[in-house]
């Protein structure tokens, strides 16, 4: 045990000597839109990036665009590894912040980022190794090929400042730094968005890089934000900071991270493989359908930017009303925010249907990418008012530390119902790829049902950490 975790004292028997809001206390609403406003800004960021980046390789042509979504899923795949640990480092952060323990979440915040660092260069080193084998299991046609694995290497050597902005983020956003999160993510992704089509397409001197141009983009930028959050946490400007004068390894602390984060990176590795094997599916019906896939993916990940920032806010609250012995609260503030998220998917959801094939135009005029894409989104609609609630209830389990669950559950609906479904239809029944956006929505909607009876059960309640 460490002097930190032997100091702890009960919840509510210290008062927190830290800057900031105090999240226990005062009306549900006021403190869910205070901390979920600012989430829901920086995830919309990190959407608007992801759109531009794919509207303008979108104007290299369907190859490219392709290449890049194949590239993004292996990424993914592998960064699920080192991404949990910001799970349960927010986990123990938001309890310790809830407990008024000022110096233990510091240790906190520290241990969680060395352990993600770690992992982060080891992955780095690993996903360059092996980029091409990786594209070549995933069935990358030969003339995406190139492209494909210049834009995962270049990436995969940025690794480590591309997972450390999300991670240290959300250890901010569990000691309730929403704001400064979003301002640390403005930076990087405020450069990125200016210098991408200048990398892409070239200016005067600069040479036109294309997908690499992309890649340099996005993995510079998060560097140049992972150096702000450093600057940041130093100079004691957040409410919790970095004292590298008491820099140490504390593995037992970060043994108890890791044991927090681990159904969470299991969680997020077999989904972004997940996510890789149905992309397998897609890519059997060729690059038109890839290129399709993609932009419908990425267009209900911009309409899901209010789910992503309400479960952060889901977790925080839930975090820290556990570490100030309020279970009840805690509750209360996670269905509050599953239902303003299932009421926002629902009007998202009315405006989409009819507009699919003018959204999926901006990003690809290709006939068959707007036939299959429009189609894509119109089903995966009915799926996504199911993942509305999902999504939030998964972030609360993971703030109460109690990350078993959303794991059983996202794997359960991903590999049980999602991939086999999405065989049968497509390929038994003859659906093609019908059948293949029908899975997905079955899926999400059968997530969020499972996840709804499972919190009210209640056992997260009774989670230490």
């Amino acid at each position: 045990m460490t002097e930190h975790t032997a100091a702890r004292a009960p919840a509510g028997s210290r008062r927190n000597h830290t800057s900031g809001r105090d999240y226990t206390a005062g009306s549900l609403h006021r403190n869910i839109w205070l901390l979920a406003v600012p989430m829901v800004l920086e995830m919309g960021l990190v959407s608007l990036y992801r759109l531009a980046d794919m509207f303008w390789v979108g104007k290299l042509g369907a190859d490219s665009l392709a290449a890049i979504t194949i590239g993004e899923n292996v990424r993914w795949a592998l960064s699920g590894l080192a991404m949990g640990q910001g799970i349960g480092g927010l986990a123990v952060v938001a309890r310790r912040v809830g407990e008024g323990d000022e110096e233990g979440a510091n240790h906190a915040t520290l241990q969680a980022m060395l352990l993600a660092l770690g992992l982060a260069t080891i992955l780095s080193l690993i996903g360059y190794l092996l980029s091409e084998d990786l594209l070549r299991l995933l069935g990358t046609e030969a003339r995406v090929m190139p492209q494909a694995l210049l834009f995962l290497q270049v990436t995969f050597i940025g690794l480590p400042g591309f997972l450390m902005v999300p991670i240290v983020n959300s250890l901010l956003r569990g000691a309730g730094e929403a704001r400064l999160a979003l301002i640390l993510r403005l930076v990087g992704y405020g450069v990125g968005l200016l210098v991408e089509p200048v990398l892409i397409f070239g200016w005067g001197p600069l040479p036109a890089l294309g997908v690499a141009g992309a890649a340099l983009s996005l993995v510079g930028s998060q560097w140049l934000g992972f150096l702000g959050q450093l600057g940041v946490l130093l100079s004691g400007r957040a409410r919790v900071r970095l004292d590298l004068r008491h820099l140490r390894v504390d593995l037992p602390l970060m043994a108890r991270i890791f044991r927090i984060s681990l159904p969470s990176t299991v969680q997020m590795t077999l989904r972004s493989f997940s996510r890789a094997t149905l992309l397998g599916i897609v890519a059997l019906y060729g690059t038109y359908a890839v290129a399709a896939y993609g932009v419908a993916a990425r267009v209900f990940m911009t309409v899901f930017v209010p789910g992503f920032g309400l479960g952060n806010a889901a977790a925080t609250l839930v975090g820290q009303n556990l570490g100030a012995g309020k279970p009840d609260r805690a509750a209360r503030s996670a269905w509050l925010i599953a239902g303003y998220n299932l009421a926002l998917m629902l009007a998202c959801v009315a405006a989409i249907v009819p507009l699919a094939e003018p959204l999926v135009r901006v990003f690809d005029d290709s006939p068959q990418v707007v036939a299959l894409g429009a189609q894509a989104l119109r089903i995966f609609a009915i799926g996504y008012l199911g993942s509305a609630v999902g999504a939030v209830l998964a972030r609360a389990f993971d703030g109460a530390g109690d990350t078993a669950p959303a794991m059983f559950i996202n794997l359960g609906t991903l590999w049980g119902v999602q991939i086999p479904l999405a065989w049968l239809l497509s390929q038994l029944a003859g659906w093609g790829t019908t059948g293949l956006w029908v899975g997905v929505s079955a899926a999400n909607l059968a997530n969020g049902l499972i996840f709804a009876g499972w919190f009210l059960r209640g056992k997260w309640k009774e989670r230490q950490v």
